[in-house]
C-alpha cells in the first residue's frame, strides 16, 4: 500500500474515532460548549499518539518510523 493511501486511512481512522468520542459525549449529555472545547484537544492527543507509534514527521499511525 502506498504512503498516501496509508495516510488517508490513518486520517480516516482518527476522524472516525473522534466522531465516536463526540457521539459518546452527546449521548452522555455533555454540555455542547464542553464538547466544542474538547474536540481539538482530543484531535491533538490523537496526533501526538500517532507521532509516538508511527512516523513522527507525518503524525501517522500506519507509516513506520524512519530508522
Amino acid at each position: 500500500m502506498s504512503k498516501a493511501k496509508r495516510q488517508i486511512g490513518d486520517q480516516s481512522t482518527k476522524g472516525a474515532a473522534l466522531g465516536l468520542c463526540v457521539y459518546g459525549m452527546v449521548k452522555q449529555d455533555f454540555d455542547p460548549m464542553l464538547i466544542a472545547l474538547l474536540v481539538p484537544v482530543i484531535s491533538t492527543m490523537f496526533a501526538w499518539i500517532s507521532t509516538k507509534i508511527g512516523d513522527p514527521n507525518l503524525a501517522c499511525l500506519f507509516i513506520d518510523k524512519e530508522k
